[in-house]
């Protein structure tokens, strides 16, 4: 493990969203110690191959009424034998699916209480090996004896911290029943993302999936460890180069890298954001800079609707047709059917790339561009559409006319400004 993924606990309740396994890197799954059962392992394991998850074995103490979170007396040879049983049966089931089980991480109090106990700890090795050999990695705290024991055994070993647990001063977890042992807020599990992942101390941050909200978790979770796997480039001495999650409203993560001490301009682009500072003055740590993108708002701010008429008449509409197996007619209807966002503006002053268009009348720009492109011409290039402010060079597919329209205003820029909506008009409806 290279880089810091997302485990999520699955497999132990009733009616259990889909939408974990689709988030998670890593699915812990119940083995039937704690919870789970041969319908939920089968389950389990469907949704892993359906999501490209790693499954991965998850043995508790066997207490099902307990739900594994309060520590037993259990001999360490009784112990193994339990792990490696429950081990055993989520690997009977995962062969006949043939979907690998790659990892193992126990459950609740057996976590607690094997990596206090040297005994205990290789006791639960032992189990994990005899079920999975040693071609597992082994999931646990970043140290204590059960570190010790899977290195001993010659296991790989994942460090783990809790995006969705409370930590006392001394970085252990707040025991579960007392305040802020379970955090509900996503911005508290930012906060815990962002200090876990950065951190050096974690390979792996776990949500638990019977959190309350914890799907709303685990996305923020991903989205914030995806972000973290790109950090700022230096473009020379006075530049940074962002890549811009893509939830982001572009207007707001302009403001707010703008805002930022030192921070003279941000410039976005289709998937980045290229920073420009005071070279005495740096920005915030690449850390906090990301934080401030996640903590924009996913649903873009209401603006208004811009309507721009167009006059079907673009020379390359019937190739445009033609590439997606329509008619004429059809694909006009499918381009003025959808509202467009700006996405950035740029290549022309107040040339702004609109997307997203019908998946089923994208096309390809040209492959080689015109040497003029009359002004206001209407193109469609791969998933975006646009209106040329200016007579220029483009390799964009024209489509039509607008009409009636300015795309730039010297007094005052660029008419459609990032998060502008946009609606098309066929000039004669």
């Amino acid at each position: 493990m290279t880089r810091c993924l997302l485990n999520i606990d699955l497999g132990e309740l009733p009616g259990e969203d889909e939408q974990l396994y689709a988030l998670a890197h890593l699915a812990n799954i119940a083995c039937g110690g704690h919870a789970g059962d041969a319908d939920s392992m089968r389950r389990a394991l469907e949704l892993c191959e359906r999501h490209g998850t790693l499954a991965g074995a998850h043995p508790s103490y066997v207490d099902r009424e307990g739900f594994g979170r309060k520590a037993l007396d259990v001999a360490p040879e009784v112990l193994r034998a339990q792990v490696a049983e429950q081990c055993a049966r989520l690997a009977a089931l995962a062969r006949e699916r043939g979907v690998p089980v790659r990892h193992a991480k126990p459950h609740g109090a057996l976590y607690h209480s094997a990596n206090k106990s040297p005994e205990l700890a290789r006791a639960v090795v032992d189990g994990v090996v005899e079920a999975l050999g040693t071609d597992v990695t082994f999931v646990g705290p970043g140290s204590g004896a059960l570190k010790d024991a899977a290195r001993a055994a010659g296991l790989g070993y994942a460090r783990e911290g809790f995006a969705d647990r409370g930590t006392l001063p001394d970085g252990s977890l707040i025991p579960r029943g007392q305040p802020g042992a379970v955090l509900t807020d996503v911005a508290r599990a930012r906060e815990n993302t962002v200090r876990l992942a950065t951190g050096g101390t974690v390979d792996t941050l776990c949500v638990h999936g019977d959190t309350p909200g914890a799907v709303a978790l685990a996305r923020e979770v991903r989205a914030m460890l995806e972000a973290l796997e790109h950090p700022p480039e230096p473009l020379g001495d006075s530049a940074l180069r962002l890549v811009l999650p893509e939830a982001v409203d572009r207007r707001q993560a302009r403001e707010a890298l703008c805002s930022l001490p030192g921070v003279l301009d941000a410039v976005i682009t289709e998937s980045h954001a290229c920073v420009y500072f005071d070279p005495a003055t740096p920005p915030e740590s690449p850390a906090l800079v990301l934080t401030r993108l996640r903590v924009m708002p996913v649903t873009p701010v209401e603006r208004p609707l811009l309507r721009i008429r167009v006059r079907y008449d673009g020379e390359d509409l019937p190739k445009v047709a033609a590439h997606a197996g329509l008619s004429v007619e059809e694909v006009v209807r499918r381009h003025t059917a959808r509202e467009y966002t700006v996405r950035c503006v740029g290549f022309l002053p107040g040339f702004a790339y609109l997307g997203e268009v019908d998946p089923s009348i994208a096309c390809p720009r040209l492959a080689t561009p015109r040497t003029r492109v009359p002004a206001l011409a209407v193109g469609i290039a791969g998933e975006r559409t646009g209106v040329y402010p200016f007579a220029s060079p483009g390799g964009w597919n024209l489509v039509g006319t607008a009409m009636d329209f300015t795309a730039f205003d010297p007094k005052h820029g660029a008419v459609m400004q990032l998060g502008d909506r946009v609606r098309f008009e066929r000039e004669d409806a």
